[in-house]
């Protein structure tokens, strides 16, 4: 073989191996263009799920009431008027009024001994407002002149007047007596309507009792299952039928379905198709918009023009402290303050 001969076929070889070099390079480029793709459309797509997840959730209009910044259980609320709020406190056994600029204080519940954990053990005595023991405070409305919180630990309706506490269980010829009236079995819920009576959803028995101003106890509502958040709004009594993870109301005696098959979830959606998991807060606002504290959940829902939505719900990819277990709740001009026990905060929601 020549010296030009094999110049030619060292030519020749060069060539082709770089002919193939070209073609191995070409498919590690679109193999690579491939990668970039996929994680271009990964990234798209993730940031349009956050951007909608964000546009169905009011995260940006969501503040905490401040003040509540001890150790603290709020799980009722109910506003007193001039930016303050009264929240009942089921960890300290306490009541607290709390002031929209940041200041709280004790309004109602002494201090007790402590457990092994720490947590106060509560009590059950009646008198001044800052000597009274509670074992549970659970919800709290407006009754009479003054304030009736459920204490359900205790199985007892309590009167808050301006200067002491008192049992309210009231008297029936009906209902069974106890020493300090008519027995409760776990009282959570409370409302009252336009005649200021006072209904008091009696879960543990499934049943709601009705109380007038003269102690007067009468049955309401029974057969229902594990009864608990109380709101009454435009003449009708909405209930969180937390047994059967739904919501009704109540008019007449006559139940009315408003939101949840009765089966465990968390569906969106047609109202009547929606799942919710063992509500145990409803609140219906000026407009007739409903909120519900989906405890299970974690969740802040609204049943709006027989729609139910989630406007809230924790979100683990954030160090934001979101709902654990809302429950209490009650609408305030355009906010909404929503009671968390286990994140100990109250949420406040722009609404409008």
């Amino acid at each position: 073989m020549s010296e030009a001969q094999g110049s030619e076929r060292i030519e020749d070889w060069v060539a082709k191996e770089g002919k193939a070099r070209g073609r191995g390079n070409g498919k590690k480029m679109v193999f690579i263009i491939a990668i970039i793709a996929v994680v271009l459309i990964a990234i798209i797509g993730t940031v349009i799920f956050l951007a909608n997840r964000k546009k169905a959730t009011p995260a940006d209009k969501m503040n905490y009431l401040a003040g509540l910044d001890v150790m603290c259980g709020p799980n009722g609320i109910v506003s007193v008027g001039n930016g303050e709020f009264l929240v009942t406190d089921v960890y300290g056994k306490k009541i607290w009024k709390v002031n929209v600029n940041g200041t709280a204080s004790v309004y109602a519940g002494a201090e007790t001994q402590k457990d092994a954990s720490g947590q106060p053990i509560g009590g059950y005595q009646d008198g001044l407002l800052l000597e009274a023991l509670f074992q549970e405070p659970w919800a709290i409305v407006p009754f009479m002149n003054g304030y009736a919180v459920s204490d359900a630990g205790n199985h007892a309706v309590r009167y808050l007047s301006d200067t002491d506490v008192q049992t309210l269980n009231g008297y029936s010829s009906k209902l069974e007596m106890g020493d300090m009236g008519v027995t409760f079995e776990r009282p959570t819920g409370l409302a009252v309507d336009e005649q200021g009576k006072l209904y008091v959803a009696d879960t543990a028995r499934g049943e709601i009792y009705q109380i007038d101003s003269t102690g007067a106890v009468n049955v309401y509502a029974s057969d229902l299952n594990s009864p608990t958040g109380l709101c009454w709004s435009n003449g009708a009594l909405y209930v969180a039928e937390t047994g059967e993870n739904r919501i009704i109301s109540l008019k007449d005696g006559k139940v009315t379905p408003i939101a949840g098959t009765g089966e465990e979830g968390d569906k969106d959606g047609i109202a009547s198709v929606a799942t919710f998991s063992s509500p145990q807060g409803v609140t219906v606002g000026d407009d007739g918009t409903i909120y519900v504290g989906d405890t299970t959940n974690g969740f802040i829902r609204r049943i709006k023009d027989g729609k139910v939505d989630t406007i809230l719900q924790m979100e683990p990819d954030t160090l934001t402290t979101y709902p654990l277990s809302p429950t209490g709740a009650c609408c305030e001009g355009d906010k909404l303050y929503v009671c968390d026990v286990f994140s100990r905060k109250v949420y406040v929601l722009q609404m409008k």
